[in-house]
């Protein structure tokens, strides 16, 4: 399984310090200062933890927990439907999403009237699913905890502002390359 959660040596990070110094050449030049740049720092540093929770917790890869974190607002998909979802390889998601049926996670099942399969969550993988649920809302506090109920507000609109605009650079950025 290879995800970024690995040192300059190709083994895992073994500690925080090390995240910080490899996080830290990212915080000069002339990028540091931007906003999203801010915010790209901020979630490599949320997706590492999170890997190392699923891991912990869940025994989860970090496909697998992005499968199942998507599962219940989206399913059933079919095995394109959730490449496409996820912007991952259908040959890897195959065999995740096989691994988690074989684990009693996840459904098969032949799509009625045709050939293709559609996936769901099977009862064991909506018990993981809402102890994920719990997981994330309980660091969304730790996170948000010391921050004014009016900073907290003044952000939320600021990122939804910014959402809107980076689907916009994502319809250009298609776009330009279906043309």
């Amino acid at each position: 399984m290879a995800d970024d959660s690995t040192s300059k040596t190709g083994g895992p990070l073994r500690s925080i310090d090390e995240m910080r110094r490899q996080l830290s050449g990212k915080r000069s030049g002339p990028l540091a200062e931007l906003l999203s740049m801010r915010m790209v720092v901020l979630f490599s540093i949320m997706r590492r933890s999170t890997i190392y929770n699923q891991r912990r917790l869940f025994d989860l890869t970090e496909i697998e927990w992005r499968i199942m974190s998507q599962m219940h607002e989206h399913a059933p998909l079919s095995l394109n439907g959730l490449a496409e979802l996820l912007m991952q390889d259908r040959g890897q998601l195959s065999r995740a999403v096989k691994n988690l049926v074989e684990r009693g996670l996840m459904t098969r099942r032949r799509k009625p009237g045709g050939p293709g399969i559609e996936i769901g969550l099977a009862e064991g993988g909506k018990a993981l699913q809402a102890r994920m649920v719990e997981l994330a809302i309980q660091r969304d506090e730790f996170l948000t905890e010391d921050i004014a109920p009016d900073d907290l507000a003044a952000a939320r609109r600021v990122i939804e502002q910014m959402i809107t605009r980076a689907e916009v650079l994502a319809e250009q950025a298609l776009a330009a390359d279906n043309s």
